[in-house]
Order: structure tokens, then C-alpha cells, then sequence
């Protein structure tokens, strides 16, 4: 079990277990981008039965997989924060030059 050890301003130690601050990897992977790739591999699986399909799929695993890993370990929550920012993207920076957020209400020459 790691420790992490943060000092405040009084001088005490106060011990953060690791559990709290690292989120929980199924194969270093987060769960929606490895749960992606598994569907989108089974389907090709199951579409197309041969050999040619099951070695592109597992270099297709293995390519993705490590990817994905790499990612994960410098930023254990890289896919939440990318999935939030697509879903956010629109409502903070709307395709206007006002202020974000504010609605884009042209006037027209002749009104």
C-alpha cells in the first residue's frame, strides 16, 4: 500500500492512502474505451469468420490496448475528462464572437 504524505500549515502529517486518489484500471485501461474496443472486435469477429479477421482483430487489440495504457499513466482519467469536455464543448464556446454562453441574436440592415 503507497502512502502519500501532504504537510499542512500547522506542521502535522496527514497520510493520503493511494485508494482515494487513483482511480481503479480494468487492464490499465479505463472501462469505456476497453469496453469500446472489445464491442467494436467482437462485431468484427462475428461478422466476418476467418483467420484474416482474428489476427487483425488481436493486432488490432494489442495496438489499442497499449495505446490506451500509455495514456492512462500519466493521466489515470484522461477518456472522463475528454468524454466531458465533447459533451461541454458547445455550451461554453458557442460558435459566436460574444461572450461564451451569450446567444448570438443578429440584426438585419433593414429591420
Amino acid at each position: 500500500m503507497q502512502i502519500m504524505n501532504t504537510i499542512n500549515s500547522t506542521n502535522t502529517v496527514n497520510k493520503i492512502h493511494k485508494s482515494l486518489y487513483k482511480p481503479v484500471l480494468f487492464v490499465g485501461c479505463e472501462r469505456l474505451p476497453f469496453t469500446l474496443i472489445t464491442m467494436i472486435g467482437g462485431i468484427i469477429l462475428m461478422q466476418y469468420q476467418n483467420i484474416y479477421s482474428i489476427v487483425i482483430v488481436l493486432i488490432f487489440y494489442i495496438f489499442s490496448i497499449a495505446s490506451i495504457r500509455r495514456i492512462n499513466v500519466n493521466d489515470p482519467q484522461f477518456f472522463m475528462c475528454l468524454m466531458r469536455y465533447v459533451r461541454y464543448f458547445k455550451d461554453y464556446y458557442s460558435a459566436n464572437e460574444f461572450y461564451p454562453g451569450a446567444v448570438d441574436n443578429p440584426r438585419s440592415f433593414y429591420a
